[in-house]
């Protein structure tokens, strides 16, 4: 099949779950003391959980390991050209990080061009923008895609009081909150987790991922989170 180019392209997570209350017993057998023991070393030598420093800007990010990969804990906050804070606030960014495209709309409104020096250099040195399979990857170990039991496990307990859906038990430090996304025409702070990949070209519109929910954008004049994966 031809590949269909959807030039704006983003991961989409509305990461979605319906009772903080799930235990483990419902579904298969995921173990959080081997898929994402909070103690231990990875395959990198370094402490399952703990920090790194941006040699950019000095920022401190947690990170934690999930299967064989090392994921940020906590939304990328470096102040790329063109990334905002949602609604403008500096404090929103303190909290969610920044917002990010990748698109160059300015040429195009709709489908601009893809700007890939700044996919290839947003995240800090030694680590990168997660493709689509290494998304994918990341829901196999947490309870596979399009479920809410992944859901559960990847967000933050505190932090959705305003969503439309429930807090997670947050089992593997993912953490994530309610950042939302911006664009010109609407906001969605407080009620979902929307984040960019590096992947451009999809075989077919079914090729999107999700925790809980799917969704998918391709209109350029977007902004959303960006979490970075250890290279």
């Amino acid at each position: 099949m031809k590949k269909i180019k959807l030039i704006a392209l983003f991961f989409l997570i509305l990461l979605a779950s319906c009772s903080t209350d799930s235990d483990e017993s419902d579904d298969d057998n995921f173990d959080a003391s081997v898929v994402c023991p909070a103690e231990g070393t990875n395959a990198y030598g370094m402490p399952n959980r703990g920090t790194f420093v941006d040699e950019r800007d000095g920022q401190e990010y947690k990170y934690t390991t999930i299967g064989d990969q090392v994921w940020m804990a906590e939304n990328l906050n470096y102040d790329a050209e063109g990334s905002i804070c949602q609604d403008k606030d500096s404090s929103k960014c303190e909290l969610y990080g920044r917002l990010y495209k990748y698109v160059d709309d300015s040429k195009d409104p709709i489908y601009g061009p893809v700007n890939w020096d700044f996919i290839d250099t947003v995240c800090p040195s030694g680590w990168h923008l997660p493709s689509l399979a290494e998304w994918k990857k990341l829901g196999s170990f947490v309870g596979g895609m399009d479920t809410e039991t992944a859901a559960l496990r990847l967000k933050s307990v505190n932090g959705w009081e305003n969503s439309n859906w429930s807090a997670g038990i947050d089992i593997c430090g993912y953490s994530v909150l309610p950042g939302g996304y911006f664009t010109y025409q609407a906001e969605s702070e407080g009620n979902s987790a929307l984040f960019l990949t590096s992947t451009t070209e999809f075989e077919n519109m079914n090729d999107f991922v999700s925790f809980g929910r799917m969704m998918g954008y391709y209109f350029s004049a977007g902004r959303y989170a960006i979490r970075c994966i250890k290279d």
